[in-house]
């Protein structure tokens, strides 16, 4: 039976992704160190979750279930520390994540990691991310309705664009969800580094968390490619034109994310202005306020 099974939740686009790949790319290495990263590819992980989460059925990886069921006896089998890395986490109801704390090897103690960038910074990248999902909000229809709704409640005001920037990024509510049924003992924020920073200081944060020596482990080449401001704004405009036609997302999703943007537009990247902003006062006001 796993000792400890550590559950990485997010945020998402704190490195999760470039944290992810390098786990997959380590796992025989880690695995040696006692850390066993289960499923054979990361997608694994993210069927699984979703089997837990209550998914059902998936065309390609048919019984989400069992794909839970498999990973829970593969940890069951290892007598180290496991590591699920899956953001799908972040956004569930406190009664789902009591459901998956319970579904774990009883007698495990479970941990909870979240990742955090700041606040500036996880705005103009989920912005980006959702602009790439077929959304076309502009930048600063996104960045007010995001303003709006950052005391987590609902009004007439906030929109879809701030719901579904905190569901992901409200680090308070998202930190006493998952304490809830692990303790807060029990929950270990890593924060990102910011720009500048060595390459590999995430990667020790996040190893220090988890509990296994950084030493020779690659750090992922691959990152999950943002694009530059004119790009994004070219998905946007294409977004806007499939969907005057009836042509809605999910529809094109392989040629308007993984190839047009990822591949054709990210490689524009370095010839373009960056997409950034000075901090709002309210952002500045709100992270000194969620660091207290």
């Amino acid at each position: 039976m796993a000792q400890r099974v550590v559950l990485h939740v997010g945020t998402m686009k704190s490195g999760t992704t470039y944290l992810q790949q390098t786990l997959y790319a380590n796992q025989q290495l880690l695995a040696e160190r006692g850390v066993l990263v289960p499923g054979r590819t990361w997608s694994d992980q993210v069927a699984a979750v979703r089997g837990v989460l209550g998914r059902g059925r998936d065309p390609l990886f048919g019984d989400l279930e069992q794909y839970w069921t498999r990973m829970v006896e593969e940890m069951d089998a290892w007598p180290g520390t496991a590591v699920v890395s899956v953001e799908l986490l972040a956004r569930v109801t406190p009664a789902r994540v009591k459901a998956v704390v319970e579904s774990l090897p009883r007698g495990t103690e479970v941990e909870v990691l979240l990742t955090a960038r700041d606040l500036n910074r996880s705005l103009i990248a989920l912005w980006q991310e959702t602009i790439q999902n077929g959304r076309t909000w502009t930048w600063d229809h996104y960045a007010a309705d995001a303003e709006r709704g950052r005391h987590g409640t609902r009004s007439a005001e906030t929109g879809l664009a701030a719901e579904t920037f905190w569901r992901q990024q409200h680090l308070e509510r998202l930190v006493r969800k998952w304490a809830a049924p692990v303790g807060i003992d029990h929950v270990t924020v890593v924060t990102v580094p910011p720009p500048g920073a060595a390459p590999d200081l995430l990667l020790g944060r996040f190893a220090e968390a988890v509990g296994f020596d950084p030493a020779d482990v690659r750090g992922s080449e691959k990152a999950n490619a943002a694009v530059g401001a004119a790009s994004v704004e070219v998905v946007r405009r294409v977004n806007e034109v499939l969907d005057a036609h009836g042509h809605p997302w999910p529809t094109g999703q392989y040629l308007r994310k993984h190839l047009l943007a990822k591949k054709v537009l990210a490689a524009r990247r370095a010839q373009e202005p960056r997409i950034g902003l000075q901090v709002p006062d309210w952002v500045a006001a709100y992270s000194r306020e969620l660091v207290s």
